[in-house]
């Protein structure tokens, strides 16, 4: 009994320790969360000078709020007097509105309805959309989802079919708009030090504190900036579009030569669609084309109002434009991604990537393979959700950028390692947009109940393949550990902290020929044995299912009858040897606490101790 006394006694302290720092954290994040609730976003209209007005102008302000919009509403009712002008409020202005946690979708689902009800109203017979910064991104969402390419709408308003609106919308002025979403990784070139370190330390406290959703949600791969082009791209390169049967507004992207956030090749997705012009103004900041517009401003503020005001008119040849070179290349008919895994430099995808290409080649088909590493992704940054969405955030952009440039791809295959499996399997769940054809994973971390027979009948996945391995103990104690916590709470496991599973090692539920997921039982060998690609049976077994759906070159990963024994009951109680890892660690602490004569001391080396723990956990 002194013994459980004394091990209870080392062991309270941190456990004590944790719960308080638990309970403050949740205090915190309910008191902030209440602070930055979302506000209703309103809007108004203001009459044009016509008693009957013909064109109705939507003007969408960016973060600083409306109130830091007044220099670009008072040049739209210069340009156009005669217009009525539909103006949103989102209520963002300030450091509550950077703060923020309305949904940028929610957002643009008012501003859509909005435009919907007034244009009923008003019979206008044509529309000029007007956004600045992040309302640009708003009122790309808003256009889309009008024409009616809105599969991500249905958890924040009504889907409907194509609205009349868009069918007299002539032109969209976007001024900055943050169309690739904004990112300070890297730090952009023309940012200032205080601003960059300012974000930097901003966005880790507003993750923890649950704060600033809708600043994250404009956040480059976001879904609901990947979704948004994906939805553009699709609708500007579509048949209908392209061979006239369908009317598409011009666009007009107005940046400053100064911008800190927006670069030109941000908008690199516009450019797929025909009559995109782009100027850049000089002298001009990221805050100064959407706020420093008044007259009297000198000669650079009225070079500005009238590169706006031409813009507003569609007068492209007073613009002056810039010429923007986009390369695409209609030649390419499918994509392939080959992605690595956690502590892996990812050699091995060069060697798949290679055998697709060398297939496509033979076949007379085009392909674009792309091999992407994000260098040692190491197993404590892997374990914490807010870095591995990094990760998938840069797929999602690298994804549709790739969709800009090759518009007659009509399908995207992937084949995943390790956390490679969990970039594919997340994106499937939080981009509603996100298709691909064959899945081939190893090794994977995504939960045994992942919900594959639904994403077949959504036809968004064709068909997957997981090979299980016998004695893959990286997946069957780590992530799987989190597949067992969400079942023993019923928690929800498709997005957030508990997105983890066991796969690999357990295999899909949702398998056979009705839910399309093929798991391939046993692999003989550890983490890495579904892409031991030295093997030239596994990588041409890869390659043919990849490239043309044949399946019976997978039997080479089916080379024993059951798992490892030992490694499945470890596997089954992996939550004890977590806590038992958590308890020697603990135990560890108490005794370097216990060693210095002073309790000061005794302090300081246990502070030491837990840095240094999360050193080795967080970079090796």
């Amino acid at each position: 009994m002194a013994t459980l006394q004394q091990l209870w006694s080392m062991i309270w302290p941190g456990l004590a320790s944790a719960l308080a720092l638990a309970l403050l954290w949740m205090a915190l994040r309910l008191i902030a969360g209440w602070l930055v609730r979302p506000a209703r976003t309103e809007h108004r209209l203001e009459r044009g000078s016509a008693e009957t007005a013909d064109t109705l102008v939507v003007a969408v302000h960016g973060l600083p709020g409306v109130a830091r919009f007044s220099g670009a509403l008072d040049l739209i009712a210069r340009t156009l007097p005669e217009a009525d002008r539909l103006i949103f409020d989102y209520k963002t202005g300030g450091a509550r509105g950077y703060a923020s946690n309305a949904r940028a979708a929610a957002v643009a689902d008012a501003i859509e309805r909005g435009i919907h009800e007034q244009f009923k109203r008003g019979q206008y017979r044509r529309v000029i959309l007007f956004g600045y910064s992040g309302g640009a991104s708003l009122l790309r969402k808003a256009l889309v989802w009008g024409y009616g390419e809105d599969e991500d709408r249905a958890p924040f308003g009504r889907k409907h079919a194509r609205r009349p609106w868009v069918e007299k919308t002539e032109r969209m002025v976007l001024l900055a708009g943050i169309n690739r979403g904004w990112s300070v990784e890297p730090r952009p070139a023309l940012m200032p030090w205080p601003t960059y370190l300012f974000i930097r330390i901003a966005k880790p406290i507003g993750r923890v504190l649950g704060i600033g959703r809708f600043v994250f949600d404009m956040h480059r791969g976001s879904a609901f900036i990947a979704d948004t082009r994906l939805q553009w791209v699709k609708l500007a390169r579509s048949e209908d579009v392209v061979q006239g049967r369908l009317h598409f507004p011009q666009v007009i992207q107005l940046i400053g030569s100064e911008d800190d956030l927006v670069s030109k090749e941000d908008g690199q997705d516009l450019s797929v669609s025909a009559g995109t012009v782009f100027k850049t103004l000089p002298e001009t900041s990221h805050a100064d084309i959407g706020g420093m517009l008044s007259e009297g401003g000198g000669a650079v503020v009225e070079q500005r109002r009238q590169a706006i005001t031409a813009a507003l008119l569609g007068d492209v040849q007073a613009l002056e434009p810039d010429w923007i070179e986009f390369k695409e290349d209609r030649q390419v008919t499918r994509l392939v991604y080959v992605m690595h895994g956690i502590r892996d430099l990812g050699e091995w995808t060069d060697k798949v990537r290679d055998e697709v290409r060398r297939r496509y080649e033979s076949s007379g088909e085009k392909v674009a393979v792309f091999s992407s590493k994000y260098g040692w992704f190491p197993m404590a940054r892997f374990l914490l959700p807010f870095d591995r969405q990094r990760n998938v955030r840069d797929f999602m952009d690298r994804y549709t950028e790739h969709t800009a440039r090759f518009p007659n791809a009509r399908s995207m295959d992937y084949v995943g390692h390790s956390n490679g499996t969990y970039i594919l399997g997340s994106a499937l769940l939080r981009y509603a947009t996100m298709k691909v054809r064959r899945v081939f994973f190893a090794g994977s971390v995504m939960p045994y109940s992942y919900p594959w027979a639904e994403l077949v009948d959504a036809q968004r996945v064709e068909s997957v393949v997981n090979v299980v391995a016998t004695r893959d103990w990286v997946v069957a104690i780590f992530p799987k550990v989190f597949q067992q916590l969400s079942a023993l709470f019923r928690l929800d496991n498709r997005q957030g902290l508990l997105d983890l599973g066991g796969a690999g090692f357990d295999g899909f539920a949702d398998s056979g020929l009705t839910a399309a997921v093929d798991n391939l039982q046993y692999s003989r060998g550890a983490h890495s044995t579904g892409v031991a690609v030295d093997d030239p049976q596994k990588l041409a077994a890869i390659g043919a299912y990849i490239v043309e759906g044949e399946r019976t070159g997978l039997q080479t990963f089916e080379a024993a009858k059951r798992k490892n024994a030992v490694l499945a009951v470890v596997s089954a109680l992996c939550a004890f040897v977590w806590l038992g890892l958590l308890a020697g660690l603990s135990i560890l602490g108490y005794q370097i606490f216990l060693m210095p004569a002073l309790p000061l001391l005794g302090l300081l080396a246990v502070i030491a101790y837990v840095l240094a723990v999360i050193l080795v956990l967080y970079w090796v």
